[in-house]
């Protein structure tokens, strides 16, 4: 995993020390004055992972606004909100919006070290999660509409006479899609296949 600790600070001098603190751990760094110079370099689809450092108050669209409209849009990335204007109300909003940790400036650089370091786990297990969801995806994506009408009534914990009975099939129709269904997701039981489904949420 690519782990890279993107900084966006309109104050020069906090983004200048903050790479130099970083590049000191030889971890790879990339600095913006804006949010909108770091989504014209990075788009919402490119997975993004490692750690944002983000400023809470900027000209123009602020950190808590983006963490509040589009943090979303980079999922498998945690946000570290920086401010030098901090209150219960911004922190609170803050962590409402899936903040992975908040910060008033001056900064503690051990405790922001440790912090990045904890953000890069949890990127991992984000990418981790994700590639679970996409694979499960696919394997979904194989099943016919009426294997996927069959699934779902399984799952309820329905026999397959019951499914039968509910889908207008007959009994024998519906091992037939069981089997299809166990074989297309690479699973050997319905336990199985119910835990592929739940990679899906």
């Amino acid at each position: 995993m690519d782990n890279t600790i993107y900084i966006i600070d309109d104050d020069a001098s906090i983004r200048e020390s903050l790479t130099f603190l970083f590049s000191t751990l030889s971890w790879p760094v990339e600095n913006f004055a804006s949010i909108d110079a770091f989504a014209t370099v990075h788009a919402p689809e490119a997975q993004l992972t490692g750690c944002l450092l983000l400023d809470m108050r900027m000209p123009g669209s602020s950190g808590l606004t983006w963490l509040e409209n589009n943090s979303a849009s980079h999922p498998l990335l945690p946000v570290v909100m920086m401010t030098g204007h901090g209150s219960v109300d911004a922190c609170r909003r803050a962590f409402h919006h899936g903040v992975f940790e908040f910060f008033t400036k001056p900064l503690d650089a051990d405790r922001l070290i440790e912090t990045v370091h904890a953000a890069f786990a949890e990127s991992g297990t984000r990418q981790r999660r994700w590639q679970a969801h996409l694979h499960a995806k696919q394997l979904f994506a194989q099943l016919t509409a009426r294997e996927t009408d069959v699934l779902q009534e399984l799952m309820t914990g329905a026999s397959n006479k019951e499914v039968a009975t509910r889908l207008a099939l007959s009994a024998r129709t519906v091992e037939a899609h069981r089997a299809a269904i166990l074989s297309k997701l690479g699973v050997s039981s319905l336990v199985q296949a119910i835990r592929e489904y739940d990679k899906l949420h």
